[in-house]
Parts: C-alpha cells; structure tokens; sequence
C-alpha cells in the first residue's frame, strides 16, 4: 500500500472517531503526539505478526468523553519488549510503556496509547476480523516472511530445525499453511488438537523464517 494511501486510510478512521488531527508530511499530528506514519516495510511486517501472536487493539470509552486507543503486547521477557519498544520508536516516533503484570511472575505488556497508531494496525487488519491474512503478505516475498517471524516469535515454537504454530482460527492457518507450500517450506497439513476442551489447529514447517526472538 503506497504511503500517501495508508496515511489518507489513518486520517479517515481519526475522522471518523471524531479524533481531532491533522497531517503534515509523513506525520499525523494530534493535540498530544506526533506520530510518523511509516511505510509497510518489514518492521511493520514483524510487528503486524506480533500483534496477531500476542497482542491486542483496545477502544474504550474515557471517562472525560471520547475513547482510548491502545495497542498492547505480551511477553515474558522484558528485553525482548523493549527490542520491540525500539522498533515501535523506529517506525512512528514515539515510545510505549513497558509494565509488569503483579498477578503473574514472568508475565509483561507493552502498551501504546494512541489513536493513529491503533487505526495504523486496524487498517492492517492485524486482527483477523476479516479472517484474512494482511493484504501486503500477497506478494509471497519479505514482508510475509517477517509477517510471519513475528506470529512465530509470540505465537509460535521451534523444536529442532522445525516451527509448529498452533492458532483457534482454522481458515487463517489453512490460509499459512497455503502460503508456506508456495514459499517450499516443507509444511505439514493442519491438524487438530484440544485443549480445555477447545480446538485449536497446528501446522509444522521448515525454520526458515527471519526470526528475531526464537
């Protein structure tokens, strides 16, 4: 998606949350931050994966009126949040908040509280609500590779020389599953498994991915 798109794509989701911006350059400016809108590049790739391994976009109503825009993402480690923290200071100009959960020993978040960067990764889909994989991932190149890096870094394990990615959603790892036998990653068809009592579908292939934590 050329820039000029995502950041018209941004602007008009701020507009029509009736979040008060305006764009200048590259920027999308609100009466708080000064956010870069980047290019989809593969940082963007790894962290859009991320997102979709172990993160979250949360809109809540503010007790003064208007709403809270936040993207969160989960770990056990801390260096590995604040490798991430760099990357999100990298590509948009501005740092999140790194916070320990009290209730668990090993358990972190990463929190970024801001609209243009929320709708940033809504515009991605980095969620799945359309039970799609991310539109730039088509291209069966770098960007899917680092897509995918990032799922398997949060999402993910490596035994060996190979991954296993196990997700609740069937037709999205069907849809990875399609896309690693174009790339001959050499991966096994989804199979089933339960835990609790609720499905969840896994597939095995070839460690040939950029990965940046496993």
């Amino acid at each position: 998606m050329p820039i000029f798109l995502m950041i018209k794509k941004v602007s008009s989701a701020l507009k029509e949350e009736k979040v008060f911006h305006k764009t200048n350059g590259n920027f999308i400016i609100t009466r708080k931050t000064k956010v870069k809108i980047p290019k989809i590049n593969n940082n963007i790739a790894y962290l859009t994966g991320v997102i979709a391994g172990d993160g979250s976009l949360i809109k809540s109503i503010r007790k003064k009126g208007g709403n809270h825009y936040v993207v969160t993402i989960y770990a056990n480690s801390t260096d590995y949040l604040k490798y991430i923290n760099e990357v999100i200071k990298k590509e948009f100009n501005i740092y999140g908040r790194i916070t320990k959960d009290k209730r668990k020993k090993s358990t972190f978040w990463l929190t970024i509280r801001n609209a243009a960067i929320y709708h940033y990764f809504k515009v991605l889909d980095a969620k799945y609500t359309s039970d799609n994989l991310p539109s730039f991932t088509d291209s069966k190149d770098s960007l899917l590779e680092n897509y995918l890096a990032g799922l398997i870094d949060t999402d993910g394990g490596v035994y060996k020389k190979r991954i296993q990615l196990k997700l609740k959603n069937k037709i999205i790892i069907q849809k990875i599953y399609e896309c690693l036998i174009e790339m001959e990653m050499n991966a096994n068809p989804p199979k089933i498994n339960y835990t609790n009592s609720v499905p969840f579908y896994y597939i095995r292939f070839d460690n040939k991915l950029p990965l940046r934590l496993k």
